[in-house]
């Protein structure tokens, strides 16, 4: 019965020893986990740091290139716009211009006609002059 007992205490002392060993190798692998985790995550989080820098910078530099071109693109839109407001303003002066002196011709001859006319009616009526 001693060697029995004497059986048993070794194996629960190899038990014993293989749960500590079992616990050991355990932490030893949750401690290397969460320190690979850790460094993951520091360097997970730099890369994140790094392009979200990358990406302002680049938006940024977007948005003044656009503004950029959106500024240049405007101020070629108002020259034009002030040059055809200029066309249009010397057209319209133009032909104003060529209206009226047309319209005087027209008044001139008609004024005329209207002058032949009443000395034709007068010399019909009244005879010749």
């Amino acid at each position: 019965m001693t060697a029995l007992m004497q059986r048993i205490r070794q194996e629960h002392q190899s038990i014993a020893e293989e749960v500590n060993q079992l616990f050991r190798e355990t932490r030893e692998f949750l401690s290397a986990t969460t320190e690979h985790r850790q460094e993951q995550a520091k360097k997970q989080a730099q890369e994140l740091r790094m392009f979200h820098e990358e990406l302002e910078y680049t938006t940024q530099d977007f948005l003044a290139k656009t503004a950029k071109a959106r500024f240049a693109q405007a101020q070629a839109q108002a020259k034009f716009l002030h040059q055809f407001h200029q066309d249009l303003e010397h057209n319209t002066y133009d032909f104003l211009a060529e209206t009226a002196k047309d319209r005087a011709k027209k008044a001139k001859a008609q004024r005329q006609n209207l002058h032949q006319f009443r000395q034709d009616l007068f010399a019909s009526v009244f005879g010749t002059f």
